[in-house]
Order: structure tokens, then sequence, then C-alpha cells
């Protein structure tokens, strides 16, 4: 069962005066029902003009420092859902 934790909310004001809302979520599973070793992944959920949008990487690694790192950095730099994906494996190829 994958477990969600929201981190960081941020609220962006658009060019047209809209509202957006971006939510960081921690996202905590297993590969197999009989390991007790947790793997962590990001989900980034976007709300504008109610409607809700979002991408999820899961599996990213077993170390929650690394991932919570991550998850800081994009709440940071406001990553949008559609970055999500192309961020995420930018920084695992460079080992970040």
């Amino acid at each position: 069962m994958k477990q969600l934790q929201v981190l960081f909310s941020n609220e962006v004001a658009l060019e047209d005066d809209r509202k957006m809302r971006l939510d960081y979520f921690l996202t905590e599973g297993y590969l197999k029902s009989d390991v007790n070793e947790p793997y962590y992944g990001i989900r980034i959920t976007k709300n504008l003009d109610n409607l809700e949008e979002f991408e999820e990487v899961s599996g990213i690694s077993c170390s929650k420092e690394i991932v919570l790192s991550m998850i800081k950095k994009f709440s940071m730099n406001v990553v949008t859902p559609i970055h999500l994906v192309e961020i995420v494996d930018d920084l695992v190829t460079q080992g970040s």
C-alpha cells in the first residue's frame, strides 16, 4: 500500500490573476509485499480553476533523505507536474 504525505505547498499568482496551487508529496511504497524496506517517490499536484493535474515518480530511492532533498528543491523552484519526470531523470543521472 502506498502512502502520501504533503510536505510543501506553493500558491502562485499567474499573469492573468488566477491562483495556482502546487502540492509536493513524499510517496512511500514497497516493491514486494514480503520486503520490509520502503522506497520513496514524489508526486506533484497542480490545482487551477477547480481542475487537478498530477504527476508521480515512484521508486526513486530507498533513501528518504535523498527524496526529501529533491522535494525541497522542487518546491523552492516551483516545479510543475509536467516537468517532474524529466527533472527527476536528470537528478538521478547526475547522482544528486
